[in-house]
């Protein structure tokens, strides 16, 4: 593994060189060369690269880790950039990690850390969020809404919660809630013992879950999307060559279509990462037919560039649903082609029309991408702001029009279920009803009543 040594050790042999006669210049060249390269194609390529024509870092920036120069060349970008990154060819980490969760190396599950939601003790609880497709969580069993109270004879604390994104295989202590009939006090239900085996490399499929009800006459579609892509990744920064995900995405839509789909709500909560093109593709399948052929968005790099400026519009090749609204459910981890697409959308459209539900999301309204591949270091800058087809820009997270914390609830049900708060609450909206009403036409038991988790 290629190591970066520290400054001072650097300092303390270029003196002792200088002092034994010795020219050594070249040693200096080979510690620092990928972060001098950083710097020109910083000043090059970097959507805010005007910022950094009159800034000359140190020799000690230049010893820094790339992760760490980096950040001291966005530090003088003069805007809040935490969208920059690089990845290292003998470092293996995952540039999308999504909460606990990441590609690389994971256990193939996410989960948030709480206090006993029964109030009995002051202990440590992981409730499980998602449950990722092919993981070893999955074969094991797991499920979202379980609860883990201890692993391996270990109580769940701050300090070994890291324990359970990676490693050898565990035993986990599963627990799972209810609640009281009469006191409505809520319990623990039972405990089982899963066996999870050891983390391995996880591809989170692009389109996970999708379906189709009918609800009191309503045909609402649901579609869950975690990434924007057009296949799965490699073990890395690379894309497979092949279209596996973007060919899934026309497969679902065609079915909505040929279904008869009056509704769509899109799932957009756990959607991290994806490009323009497929950003474009998704919106104009749900964008209201008459919109077809506007502009999608505009890309606007910086003054040396201004050739790579692109308009993209919704695409009229698509088999449009014919929609005159849509319904898109997000969270903090929504996140860059995402909010693109759901900016690109209330412009178009109107806010009234493109109702947002969950959380508010990250706030990315630039895109980043890879400029350069050198001395191990893969490089994604910010390259060019994404505006809407109006050409506005700048803006910050997406406030949901309902705003509905799904931790919050007793249950939180499986994705695309009307025991699911977020899609309960869509379905509910579509129906103008509220979400106590029965006549939802299925029972939920996320009812506003009664079922809290505080």
């Amino acid at each position: 593994m290629k190591t970066f040594l520290t400054p001072i050790i650097i300092f303390c042999g270029v003196l002792l060189a200088i002092s034994c006669g010795e020219d050594r210049t070249h040693e200096y060249e080979e510690k620092t060369q990928h972060n001098h390269w950083m710097y020109d194609v910083m000043q090059d390529r970097y959507l805010w690269a005007e910022a950094l024509s009159s800034y000359e870092p140190t020799w000690k920036n230049f010893f820094a880790t790339p992760e760490n120069f980096l950040a001291t060349l966005t530090a003088k970008s003069g805007h809040s950039d935490s969208w920059s990154y690089v990845e290292i060819d003998t470092v293996a980490t995952d540039s999308h990690e999504r909460g606990y969760f990441n590609h690389i190396n994971s256990y193939g599950f996410d989960f948030v850390l709480m206090t006993d939601p029964t109030g009995q003790t002051t202990r440590s609880v992981l409730r499980v969020l998602t449950v990722y497709p092919d993981s070893p969580a999955e074969r094991a069993g797991l499920v979202r809404n379980d609860f883990i109270c201890s692993f391996d004879n270990y109580k769940i604390s701050t300090s070994n919660v890291s324990r359970l994104q990676k490693g050898t295989a565990r035993s986990l202590e599963v627990r799972h809630l209810m609640q009281e009939e009469l006191e409505g006090n809520i319990v623990w239900k039972d405990t089982v013992t899963v066996s999870l085996g050891a983390s391995e490399y996880v591809e989170d499929v692009a389109f996970p879950v999708s379906n189709l009800i009918n609800v009191n006459g309503v045909n609402v579609g649901y579609m869950m999307c975690t990434r924007l892509l057009e296949c799965p990744s490699e073990k890395g920064s690379l894309r497979a060559n092949t279209t596996v995900y973007r060919d899934d995405l026309d497969a679902i839509m065609l079915s909505m279509k040929h279904a008869g789909v009056d509704e769509m709500v899109l799932d957009l909560r756990l959607c991290n990462d994806g490009t323009l093109e497929m950003a474009q593709r998704l919106a104009s399948y749900v964008v209201a037919p008459q919109h077809l052929g506007d502009t999608f968005v505009q890309t606007i790099w910086n003054e040396r560039h201004t050739a790579n400026n692109q308009t993209l519009s919704y695409d009229a090749s698509v088999k449009n649903l014919g929609l005159s609204r849509v319904y898109i459910l997000t969270s903090s981890s929504t996140q860059g082609a995402a909010e693109w697409l759901i900016h690109a959308l209330q412009y178009t459209m109107g806010e009234d029309n493109v109702i947002t539900i969950g959380e508010a999301t990250a706030g990315q309204d630039v895109l980043t991408q890879e400029v350069g591949h050198e001395y191990y270091v893969h490089l994604f800058p910010v390259v060019a702001y994404v505006a809407d087809g109006g050409g506005t820009y700048g803006y910050s997270s997406i406030t949901p029009t309902y705003s509905v914390n799904e931790q919050s609830y007793l249950n939180l049900g499986d994705y695309g279920t009307l025991d699911e708060i977020l899609f309960y609450t869509a379905v509910a909206n579509i129906l103008g009803i509220g979400q106590d009403d029965s006549e939802s036409g299925e029972e939920s038991d996320n009812s506003s009543e009664g079922d809290a988790v505080e």
